[in-house]
């Protein structure tokens, strides 16, 4: 069985680094990106398994990006996590609004980024 593709999206270079340890030791192919509309585009050219999403980015916010692949049926079923240490993620209306199929709070273990993609991929297969 090929690797599962987790496209991770954040502005933040640093978080990138550790998801770039984190996800491949957990037998995980990863693809990042710095900028929301980039991301959005990365996402439909490879088609990942699950988009990790920072809410809070430049150009587009992680919900924009949730919003826009929630409402496209070719891609609706690929799974999304939204994360942020901002109040949105924490806002079920919100959360619920855009689609989103999981949420982690800022700051957060390295072992509840694996579980929460692990357990978003098996709902969906």
């Amino acid at each position: 069985m090929s690797k599962r593709t987790v496209l991770v999206v954040d502005d933040e270079t640093g978080f990138l680094d550790i998801m770039n340890v984190i996800l491949p030791r957990a037998g995980f192919e990863i693809i990042t990106s710095t900028h929301g509309k980039e991301a959005l585009q990365l996402f439909y050219e490879r088609k990942p398994d699950l988009a990790l999403l920072d809410d809070m980015l430049p150009g587009m916010s992680g919900g924009d990006i949730c919003l826009t692949i929630k409402n496209d049926a070719s891609v609706k079923h690929i799974p999304v996590v939204l994360y942020s240490a901002g109040p949105r993620v924490r806002d079920s209306e919100f959360i619920r609004r855009i689609g989103a199929d999981g949420v982690l709070y800022k700051p957060f273990k390295p072992a509840d980024v694996v579980t929460t993609i692990t357990n978003c991929l098996s709902v969906s297969v």
